[in-house]
């Protein structure tokens, strides 16, 4: 390294400052030296790679960017400045164009806009100048084969890049972002462990993150629209958020997340998307409780069982489509002192005295008593067996006879047994279920009516409308069974039909409306047993 002093008042001498690299270094005067520094490498045999142009530009590019004076490297006898890029963050403002050349920069492409774009500058409580590009949500990235991604955002100090992917300030679940932050309180030196351990880093983090939040806050605010398209592209990542932000940060960020998050709900129409406090304000006065049913689709949820009490009372429900929804709910517990629900939970303050619906009329005016109804849950349990470990009655039915609930909702026992496909025991058979039935359904009341007259067919009316349950629930694991069972059914009406020809023609009468009624047990009200198909 060969250096002379600009300032005379030091003297005229120059000095060389050599070293071998192991360690130990001399240094001598040395005359005709020029004012500046020059540093002359001497590369070793497996060192070579240097030499080559495209590398030194490369380092030089990497490393070296945004430095404020310029970095020349002499191609063709001519020098060529290689650090042409301005260092947009640290201007107090950019104009549109500026932002655009910028992102497709940090981007490495030549073509696309940012969506959303965000300079963040601050003193406190560290010195900050940042900038922050969101891709277009159409080119949103794929959750597929990415299991470690890399983040978008770099480190830089005093426009020096300390690292590349800055994982240490930007969490995994912003890794789509693009930009720089530059801070000029962190060292320069700093290594890669320190960088995970010091409080500087957690410091700077929190700052970042909750910016940036916060801004995803007012654009919502300011275009709905726009924010709308934008969740739906990197909406996953959002809620992977509020997951990881609770394992591994403490749910710092849990407040500013959720008011992001996105949902359809069963009191507004199709694609419209609100958000928790919409729902909080919509909710009816005394509501304490966020209802919520996770569901493959609208469609599904609006026809299932669960839903029934909350249509006929008009009360909202938020409608979840994604698998990662459950463990969302799972994490967050609830929102601003409410506390989510789910509409195919079991054993769950409903809220049913909130507002009473209409009764309606009773096809058959039946209802059972006390008494009948401990029969029924006798002859249930009797033929259920370790399939279910309670069955109750309920006044949650409004048109259907029976569901299952269980302490996992159905959705989640789901994606359990998904997860543990091929495993020998799943451990899911092992889950209490409890079978809940409505006393005044008309199916319900004429299963007991032939309880005594036709148990064969009342055992497999019990069958079938318990795997019916399962399959609104979506938990039915072997759906053939039911062909083979309603075989059987025919076989015992037929059967029972024969012996009992010779009787008064009222009591004959009284089986074939039964038999009949029972099944109607396959499905909805006034479907067969042999309509049913699996």
């Amino acid at each position: 390294v060969y250096t002379k002093t600009a300032d005379k008042e030091k003297g005229e001498k120059g000095y060389l400052w050599t070293s071998d690299g192991s360690g130990s270094f001399t240094i001598t005067d040395c005359d005709d030296v020029p004012r500046g520094t020059k540093i002359e490498l001497t590369l070793k045999d497996d060192a070579t790679e240097f030499c080559k142009l495209a590398t030194v530009k490369k380092a030089a590019q990497k490393f070296s960017s945004f430095i404020d004076f310029p970095i020349y490297v002499t191609e063709e006898g001519e020098p060529k400045p290689i650090n042409k890029q301005e260092a947009l963050w640290m201007k107090s403002s950019a104009t549109e164009e500026q932002h655009l050349e910028f992102f497709r920069f940090l981007s490495g492409n030549s073509y696309g806009k940012p969506w959303y774009t965000l300079m963040y500058q601050t003193d406190a409580p560290l010195s900050i100048k940042s900038c922050f590009y969101i891709p277009d949500p159409d080119n949103a990235p794929s959750r597929m084969f990415t299991k470690d991604p890399e983040i978008g955002i770099s480190l830089h100090s005093r426009r020096v890049m300390v690292k590349k992917h800055a994982d240490g300030v930007i969490p995994k679940w912003l890794h789509w972002m693009k930009g720089i932050v530059d801070c000029e309180d962190m060292p320069m030196n700093i290594s890669r462990e320190s960088m995970q351990d010091t409080r500087l880093m957690e410091k700077l983090s929190m700052a970042v993150v909750r910016r940036i939040l916060r801004f995803l806050q007012q654009e919502a605010k300011k275009d709905p629209e726009k924010y709308q398209k934008f969740f739906k592209g990197y909406s996953y990542f959002l809620k992977a958020g509020v997951i990881e932000d609770k394992e591994g940060n403490f749910s710092r960020h849990k407040d500013d997340l959720l008011k992001l998050l996105r949902f359809e709900c069963s009191n507004k129409s199709k694609g419209e998307l609100i958000s928790l406090e919409e729902y909080i304000d919509m909710a009816k006065e005394g509501q304490q409780n966020i209802y919520y049913f996770t569901c493959p689709d609208r469609q599904t949820a609006m026809s299932s069982p669960y839903m029934e009490q909350f249509i006929q009372r008009q009360r909202n429900v938020i409608l979840m489509f994604e698998d990662i929804d459950e463990f969302v709910v799972n994490a967050i517990e609830g929102f601003k002192d409410k506390e989510f629900v789910s509409v195919d939970s079991a054993d769950k303050n409903f809220e049913l005295d909130l507002d009473k619906p209409e009764e309606p009329e009773n096809q058959d005016g039946r209802v059972l008593t006390e008494e009948e109804q401990t029969q029924m849950q006798k002859f249930i349990r009797d033929v259920l067996k370790e399939k279910v470990q309670e069955v109750k009655f309920s006044d949650r039915l409004v048109s259907s006879p029976a569901i299952v609930t269980s302490i996992i909702t159905p959705h989640m026992r789901k994606m359990m047994k998904s997860l543990m496909a091929g495993k020998e025991n799943d451990g899911l058979g092992n889950i209490p279920m409890t079978l809940e039935l409505s006393p005044k359904h008309h199916i319900v009341t004429t299963l007991h009516t032939i309880l005594k007259a036709n148990e064969p067919v009342a055992r497999i009316a019990v069958e079938q409308l318990y795997d019916n349950a399962c399959i609104a629930a979506g938990t039915l694991d072997d759906p053939r069974v039911l062909m083979s069972r309603l075989n059987k059914a025919k076989g015992e009406y037929r059967i029972s039909d024969s012996a009992e020809a010779a009787p008064k023609e009222e009591v004959k009468a009284e089986e074939s409306k039964e038999a009949n009624a029972t099944s109607s047990s396959s499905g909805s009200s006034g479907s067969k047993f042999e309509e049913v198909k699996p």
